[in-house]
């Protein structure tokens, strides 16, 4: 039972004899927004009369010459007239269908129900049959007459009751003042309606090349509701103004589509109707022109046609004409179910960093872009490099691709837009609207804002695979057939406007079932909020699912120089002023440094689950939250001033960030190590753990280390016995405190695997990631952002977007001081088995407190300046370092690390090495010093090296004694570690 049907039972039952509908009462409150404030139509003398009271004889509908002719009132609804004549002139019942109550209720019980298609969903509105009237007494007696909208036959009562109805929807009569015919056609239909231009080129010329009259034969012979409009010259809405005979701002409906063979050709005619009782087409065609009499056999075809609308307000117009004349043209596209038509609808909300804009310019420059794909751990070749005149390289982004791993940057908020995935299983062709929330509804009365979407299709065999990962994140580098492309942009549809609308479409768009398809839409302007309906209209059954949106994280961070504390270190290589010549930063490691995992630990367990993810796919954003119109505004004044000050002219600099594999500590080394020897263990089918063979390889390399770590170690000292806790230099016992600290990354290799954006924006970086392995990620991905110059301060945010969770956490820079040293000619001394080991580069390392000082020394070179030297002596090159005790290089320290002497490292023919985990180096007396002293296996070994410390303790690092004056570094525990949270 409807909600009108129970109302009439209560009017029975209570013997009430008229429905009076509280909901909006006859007041100022349901004429007025602001009754206090009437709009400049308002009028005096308002009675709200039923139907009865002011005319005899009313229905619904009068079968008469003048059914659909409708009068516009004081209110300017000249756009809701428009579209009820147009309704009102098709052979299908779409006006009748917007009644649901009997045909006599309103006469009986005062009360009518109307539909309405909005917001994704039919919506009945009940109303009482009161309507507002001007009344004014004259000598004939009362006179009264509808303030607003009315049939043109006053006993025909359709059109105040739908304005009614419509009024009640959207809170008063002076909310429809002004409005979208393309619109309104939606919302009285629930079809899809395109408005096209007449007037801009790309419309031109389907009408010189026969394209739009092919389309509005096709669109006659669907019986799509069609209607045209000439805008005024002025610019506004109100109609008037007569252009040859015609109406400006209201819409003529178009009943017949025609070819006429004449004496001359074929005759493209459009017949209009008129519903406005004046005026009259005065052109070729029109009533009275002298064509009918040049061209009878024209004459005697068409008006065989005319008998059939007698007494009706119709014209012919030659289809050029129409093209000429009319500046708008509206097609309200029907899909009834009778005709097998299938009506999906989703609805969405852009939200947050849902409402992530429309795709960057590489995204939307063409069809059939290829997603950049790049799984990790993949080959990846460096971009070729690019040159200007005079073999200069032009910019660094243009030096970095010819000497690093770079990847075109990705874009940065389109991919966290809605997506929805169809798949059809048959060849379909379909039309797909995305309509933004109504802004007219109550309290919203804002504009439409722009909004459009993308369909990308990938190939199904493909999307089988990664079912997992059914979001797109990209597009972006070259076609060639790739998985995944571009298919449509509602943007460039042909229907499509440059202005906003409140619906935009693609029609006639055909599926494939060898692909699976990606919506995704998304308002112009990020951050634009608001509710959206996504409608696919198809005649073949689909599958429309959402997907979910991204797990993501937020991380503060800065490039700064807070005292001692320096973490604006430039980007990975600097290149000379033509950009030609590059070379390793070694401040690039002071950036702020970020560790990427899983956000549980991996377990064995996890491989034999099937619904534990096996990848994730990942996209970084590094955005500059100094960035804005004010901050970019004092970039470029300190951009111009340094560029004053140097009389070279200083660019502003631009954001990076680079992604490799995470260095571990011993504790993460042999967790990880363990967890895959369990995962490659073989079992029986009792699930019984079967012995393995250590493969000989990995015997030979234990073997080999173990000698060396033999022969490497101080004999004297180790083959002492102690007692477990043992002593320190100051003669106490060593502290149980320790730590196990993650590596900060000093360089990346060439050998390793990276990949680094090209630094080509100023406010944003970002990088995208497919299918990371689960594996690879629990062990941790580094992030570093970084800025294209050494010194350049700034602060951004750090995004990390997956879709499946991660964790992030940040290396504090404050406790981590990094030194760059060169073993050249006079200091390469080797180890303490050559004559001049005291040679090497000496640096002091001060405790800053009375406290045992938990720390960890890494030793670490470029591979790639030392790639020649370790190929052709990898013993000889092999690194280690010694820590002393005070001014005496003396090698019998006295430090401890789990209760055995410890004063040097191992040397290993590796590119680092490092104090072992848990390390703890005990206060000394008073200006009492560690001296620590790198150095390579045998002499003569030359190159540059970098020598860091991590501490959670407060201390100083600096140079001596070696020929060169290093800088003082100090570090601690300024800063403690950031943790992401999930939004």
């Amino acid at each position: 039972m409807s909600d009108e049907d129970e109302i009439i039972m209560r009017l029975e039952t209570q013997g009430a004899k008229y429905f009076v509908d509280m909901d909006f009462p006859t007041s100022d409150d349901s004429l007025y927004r602001l009754k206090s404030q009437p709009p400049p139509y308002a009028q005096e003398n308002v009675a709200w009369l039923r139907p009865h009271e002011f005319e005899d004889d009313s229905d619904y509908f009068k079968d008469t010459d003048k059914t659909g002719d409708v009068k516009i009132g004081a209110l300017n609804t000249n756009y809701l007239a428009s579209a009820l004549a147009m309704l009102a002139s098709s052979p299908l019942p779409f006006v009748e269908n917007l009644f649901g109550s009997g045909v006599n209720d309103y006469k009986k019980y005062g009360i009518y129900t109307c539909r309405f298609y909005k917001n994704g969903a039919w919506t009945d509105v009940i109303c009482d049959t009161r309507l507002p009237c001007n009344v004014e007494e004259t000598a004939d007696g009362v006179r009264s007459e509808l303030c607003y909208t009315s049939c043109a036959d006053k006993r025909e009562v359709f059109v105040p009751f739908v304005e009614k109805a419509y009024a009640k929807l959207h809170g008063t009569y002076e909310s429809l003042n002004k409005g979208s015919i393309s619109e309104t056609l939606v919302d009285l239909t629930g079809a899809s309606c395109d408005k096209i231009a007449l007037t801009t080129d790309k419309v031109r010329r389907s009408v010189n090349s026969g394209y739009l009259w092919d389309e509005l034969v096709s669109f006659h012979t669907k019986q799509f509701v069609m209607g045209c409009s000439i805008s005024n010259s002025k610019g506004t809405s109100e109609s008037g103004e007569n252009t040859q005979g015609l109406l400006t701002n209201v819409a003529y409906p178009i009943i017949d589509v025609r070819e006429v063979q004449s004496s001359t050709g074929i005759v493209k005619f459009v017949k209009f109707r008129n519903p406005w009782g004046e005026g009259s087409w005065e052109g070729d065609w029109g009533e009275g022109s002298s064509k009918w009499d040049d061209y009878p056999e024209v004459q005697a075809e068409l008006m065989a046609e005319d008998e059939a609308d007698e007494g009706k307000a119709t014209f012919w117009m030659n289809f050029t004409d129409l093209a000429l004349l009319f500046t708008k043209l509206y097609v309200c596209r029907t899909f009834p179910d009778e005709m097998g038509w299938r009506q999906y609808c989703c609805t969405g909300d852009w939200v947050g960093k849902t409402a992530g804009g429309a795709p960057t310019k590489s995204i939307v420059g063409g069809l059939g872009k290829k997603l950049n794909s790049t799984s990790l751990g993949g080959d990846e070749k460096p971009e070729t490099d690019e040159k200007g005149k005079g073999g200069a390289v032009t910019s660094l982004a243009q030096a970095l691709k010819s000497q690093t791993k770079i990847r075109p940057e990705s874009d940065p908020y389109w991919f966290n837009n809605p997506q929805f995935q169809l798949r059809v299983t048959a060849k379909t062709k379909v039309h797909i609207s995305l309509t933004q929330q109504d802004r007219r509804i109550r309290s919203q009365l804002r504009e439409n804002y722009p909004i459009a979407f993308e369909v990308v299709r990938t190939k199904r065999i493909v999307a089988d695979l990664n079912k997992d990962h059914p979001r797109i994140w990209d597009l972006g580098g070259s076609g060639n057939g790739g998985a995944e492309e571009l298919a449509c942009e509602s943007v460039k549809s042909f229907y499509s406007s440059h202005l906003p609308q409140r619906e935009v479409s693609v029609c006639d768009f055909e599926l494939d079932p060898n692909y699976v398809y990606n919506i995704i839409p998304h308002p112009i302007q990020r951050m634009r909020e608001g509710k959206f309906f996504l409608r696919v209209f198809s005649d073949k059954d689909i599958l429309l699912e959402q997907i979910g949106d991204t797990s993501s994280l937020y991380l503060p961070g800065s490039w700064d120089k807070i005292n001692d504390v320096d973490t604006s270190g430039g980007p990975l290589r600097t290149f000379d002023e033509k950009n030609k010549k590059g070379k390793d930063n070694p401040r690039w490691c002071q950036n702020p440094q970020f560790i990427l995992k899983t956000a549980k630990p991996r377990t064995a367990h996890d491989d034999e689950d099937e619904g534990t993810p096996k990848s994730v796919d990942i996209k970084i954003v590094v955005r500059r939250t100094d960035s804005g119109k004010k901050a970019s505004k004092s970039r470029a004044q300190e951009a111009r001033k340094g560029s004053s000050m140097t009389g070279v002219e200083k660019k502003e600099p631009q954001i990076g960030v680079s992604v490799c594999r995470a260095p571990m500590s011993e504790k993460e080394i042999k967790v990880a190590s363990q967890r895959r020897r369990q995962q490659d263990a073989k079992i029986n089918a009792l699930g019984i753990r079967l012995p393995t063979k250590e493969s000989s390889l990995k015997a030979q390399r234990r073997k080999m280390a173990a000698a060396q770590k033999a022969a490497e170690d101080n004999d004297e000292d180790n083959d002492e016995m102690h007692d477990s806790m043992g002593t320190g230099p100051s003669g106490k016992k060593e502290p149980e405190v320790g730590i196990a600290i993650t590596d900060r990354k000093m360089t990346i290799n060439k050998e390793e695997w990276s990949i680094s954006t090209d630094y080509t924006g100023k406010d944003v970086a970002s990088i995208f990631m497919k299918k990371v392995d689960v594996e690879t990620l629990s062990d941790g991905l580094l992030i570093v952002p970084t800025l294209s110059e050494r010194g350049a301060k700034g602060s951004f945010t750090l995004e990390i977007h997956t879709d499946v969770p991660v964790s992030v956490r940040e290396l504090p820079e404050a406790r981590s001081k990094t030194l760059n040293g060169e073993w050249n000619e006079t200091s390469a001394g080797g180890s303490h088995l050559c004559p001049d080991w005291k040679k090497n580069p000496k640096y002091t390392l001060r405790n800053l407190s009375n406290s045992p000082l938990p720390c960890k020394i890494v030793l670490s070179r470029p591979a790639s300046s030392w790639s020649t030297q370790t190929a052709k002596d990898s013993i000889g090159c092999m690194l280690g370092f010694y820590i002393l005790v005070g001014s005496v290089l003396s090698r019998d320290s006295g430090i401890y690390h789990d209760g055995k002497p410890w004063n040097e490292s191992s040397f290993v023919p590796l590119n680092s090495v490092s104090t072992p985990d848990n390390f703890v180096l005990p206060p000394l007396p008073d200006d009492e010093v560690y001296t620590i002293m790198p150095c390579t296996f045998d002499a003569g070994k030359k190159g540059n090296f970098f020598l860091s410390v991590v501490s959670e303790g407060s201390f100083e690092l600096g140079g001596k004694g070696d020929g060169k004056k290093e800088k003082l570094e100090k570090g601690g525990d300024r800063r403690g570690t950031k943790l992401g949270r999930i939004h």
